[in-house]
């Protein structure tokens, strides 16, 4: 058996073989995004050498099967196998666009032009070279005529020389080419700061400069030192280059998401390679074994045939599921990923419970996934300060954060994504274009909002992305889940900082409530006249409510019981500015109105005008029998004789605070022994039960009407706030409870 032959026919196939799988791999790249420079660019590269790889193998098989048949056939596939040389065009082209389109490339007018130009004039002057019988024809025909035998017999060695030496320089050409397009690729990885993006241009850079540094050691070099190698050895290495060029690409669209590959593209790339690798083990084992046996026996082999077929078939599925489990393995350990990257958020965003580090994962993972040039953050909550995060030129993240929240809000109403389009004439329609003009300076590419159980949190806004690509379906997805998750997230910090504030509240409020009660008297005077028991239960931790008895001398006490409007903290401080006043005066011996007076006129200097007091002032001597006092519109006290009738104290004035010159009057009344004053707040009146009624007034004074006349003070309250307790069963109160008790003995 003739080896040459064979050596020659395994030669094409793998020619034709890796020139197919390098077409298919530009097709897969250029249905992609067809509309993309940059897809265009790396997939004419791949046409380019795919196909002059096609072609040249197409001359080998011709070569094999007539060698002596019709050479000028053969010299136009070879011609046309000049295709190749397009590679280097295409590569520089993809160097001037990629990841952003080069500075000077852009100020040239029909740069791409000017790029491809030099190739198509060698293609052209290649086709005519290769035509030798069209010329040999032509030659002869022309010979008839002295003239034009003179001219062809004197030019034939100038055009031989022309030809051989545009050969010369073509091939330094393709050397400044892929000199050009390296040196350009590495400025680009030098200087790009995304990590994604450094990964793609890297593997890129290693597998194209590997491929570009083999096809100049398998043709240009040669030509120019007029040393050729063999044919076998030339075409290992152009294959080999195809292979690691074409190779470098497919890895990075698989683990590295160049040109915004997706999982279809993936599983295309993996397609073809297992149909390959089928075939390969087809051409190189199975059909050499069948010429063995057909030269050794004459046994049929159409059986070998048939059985490696039908295992194929078995083989392919698992073979393509092996692949596909060892590319995630593979890609699933990249940072970049889709899929690490929504399970490191899953992992990581959900749980942080600050907002600054939240805003700096989400960043971080923002600039992984989607390379953007610009990225900014908003996170406005409702009542709270919004803040943004980002990066880029043309961010000034204090202006947005400064606009107003009701301009955002207006402008994410009711949309869950705005692109590019959208984004200014959406803005303008709504009347927000100035509210939010530093957003708009950003020139947002996309527009999330935030939200949470229908509540804006803030929007994410990206601007255009570092290769000038558009944003794919894939990323959408990814970023509306990273909205959605982030969303919970922010939610989750809020709720965090609230509660971590309620317990700092918390804490200071009972330090109040300590001081608060601190403040009350410890012991109430028990003279031989009267005795006194109080009772204050805040509905807060610190309240509003307030009672205190003064010792004026002479066997002569004041007693004090107020309510500030309001709760908490503020009513708190009001309440405790009150009593340093009663007392104050009190030493002062004034009467009860004129305290009353001059107590009005501070709570009105000291508060705002939403902010009152009501107050009840009594001046008791010391057998109890003898009572003044004045009222600021407070509950009515409830005087009740030893017999068992009630009467109110209904003499009195405004709250304090609300009109600073009211004089309050000055009212006096009688005990006698057995009789009792009970001062409350209108926590006993307003106590509300589970169907929603109120104890009410009458209800107070029917029951202090029917309690028995032995009752002490302390009986007194004990007894009413034991029958508020039964009344309200456990449901929550909005006000404080005070009492204050007088028994005359």
């Amino acid at each position: 058996m003739n080896t040459t032959p064979v050596a020659n026919a395994s030669i094409a196939l793998a020619y034709a073989m890796v020139g197919v799988l390098v077409v298919f791999l530009g097709i897969i790249i250029l249905r992609e995004a067809p509309r993309e420079r940059a897809n265009r660019a790396t997939a004419f590269m791949l046409f380019s050498g795919g196909m002059g790889s096609v072609l040249g193998a197409i001359g080998f098989i011709i070569d094999i099967l007539s060698p002596t048949g019709k050479a000028g056939s053969n010299d136009l596939l070879r011609s046309f196998g000049y295709l190749w040389e397009f590679f280097f065009p295409s590569l520089l082209y993809f160097a001037c666009v990629f990841p952003s389109e080069n500075r000077v490339f852009r100020r040239i007018p029909f740069a791409s032009f000017w790029i491809f130009a030099p190739h198509a004039f060698h293609l052209i002057l290649m086709l005519l070279q290769g035509q030798g019988a069209l010329w040999g024809r032509i030659a002869a025909r022309a010979a008839q005529n002295p003239i034009a035998a003179a001219v062809i017999t004197y030019g034939r060695l100038p055009v031989g020389l022309i030809f051989r030496f545009h050969q010369i320089l073509f091939s330094l050409v393709n050397l400044f080419y892929i000199a050009a397009a390296l040196t350009l690729l590495w400025v680009s990885f030098r200087k790009s700061h995304n990590p994604l993006i450094r990964r793609q241009v890297g593997t890129i850079f290693i597998g194209l400069a590997s491929c570009a540094g083999l096809y100049a050691v398998a043709s240009p070099i040669p030509t120019l030192l007029n040393h050729y190698w063999p044919p076998i050895l030339r075409s290992f290495l152009i294959i080999a280059a195809l292979l690691i060029g074409s190779g470098g690409i497919a890895y990075s669209m698989v683990r590295h998401r160049f040109l915004d590959a997706n999982l279809i593209a993936r599983k295309s790339i993996l397609y073809a390679v297992t149909s390959v690798f089928l075939f390969g083990v087809y051409v190189l084992i199975v059909r050499r074994f069948d010429l063995l046996l057909e030269s050794v026996t004459t046994a049929d082999t159409t059986v070998f045939q048939t059985a490696f077929l039908l295992l194929s078939l078995l083989l392919f599925q698992p073979v393509f599921s092996w692949l596909e489990e060892t590319l995630d393995r593979q890609f699933l350990r990249d940072r970049g990923d889709y899929r690490t990257l929504l399970r490191r958020v899953s992992g990581e965003v959900l749980t942080v419970l600050d907002l600054d580090t939240l805003a700096e994962k989400l960043l971080a993972t923002l600039r992984e996934g989607v390379p953007a040039r610009t990225t900014v953050l908003l996170l406005a909550p409702e009542r709270r300060a919004a803040v943004a995060h980002g990066f880029g030129g043309g961010v000034d993240l204090e202006a947005i954060a400064a606009c107003p929240r009701d301009g955002y809000l207006r402008l994410v109403e009711g949309v869950d994504l705005l692109r590019m389009e959208e984004i200014t004439p959406h803005a303008r329609d709504r009347g927000v274009d100035g509210a939010v003009a530093p957003l708009l300076a950003t020139i947002p590419y996309l527009l999330l909002p935030l939200r949470h159980a229908g509540q804006f949190l803030g929007l994410i806004a990206l601007g255009r992305k570092i290769t000038e690509t558009r944003f794919t379906a894939a990323e959408v997805t990814l970023l509306q889940t990273l909205t959605n998750q982030t969303s919970v997230a922010i939610t989750n910090a809020l709720l965090y900082r609230d509660s971590l504030e309620k317990t700092i509240l918390e804490e200071e409020l009972a330090v109040a409530r300590r001081i608060q009660q601190q403040s009350l008297p410890i012991r109430l005077p028990q003279t031989s006249g009267f005795g006194l028991a109080a009772l204050n239960a805040p509905s807060k931790f610190v309240g509003g409510d307030y009672y205190d008895t003064v010792e004026l001398g002479d066997d002569r006490y004041l007693l004090a019981i107020a309510d500030v409007a309001g709760k908490g903290v503020p009513a708190a401080l009001l309440a405790s500015m009150v009593q340093a006043s009663i007392r104050t005066q009190a030493l002062d011996r004034q009467s009860v109105g004129m305290i009353m007076n001059r107590l009005n006129r501070l709570v009105h200097e000291a508060t705002p005008e939403d902010r009152f007091a009501t107050c009840f002032l009594a001046e008791v001597n010391g057998n109890g029998m003898k009572i003044s006092f004045a009222n600021a519109g407070h509950n009515f006290p409830i005087l009740r004789s030893a017999e068992g009738r009630c009467r109110v104290l209904d003499q009195g004035g405004i709250p304090l605070g609300i009109q600073p010159g009211f004089l309050y009057p000055h009212n006096e009344t009688s005990l006698e022994p057995g009789d009792a004053l009970l001062l409350y707040t209108d926590g006993i009146t307003d106590a509300r039960n589970r169907l929603g009624e109120d104890f009410g007034e009458e209800r107070l004074v029917e029951l202090v009407g029917r309690l028995p006349d032995r009752l002490s003070a302390d009986e007194i309250v004990k007894n009413v706030a034991d029958e508020v307790t039964r009344f309200t069963d456990g449901a929550d109160q909005i006000d404080d409870i005070t009492l204050l008790a007088l028994k005359a003995h």
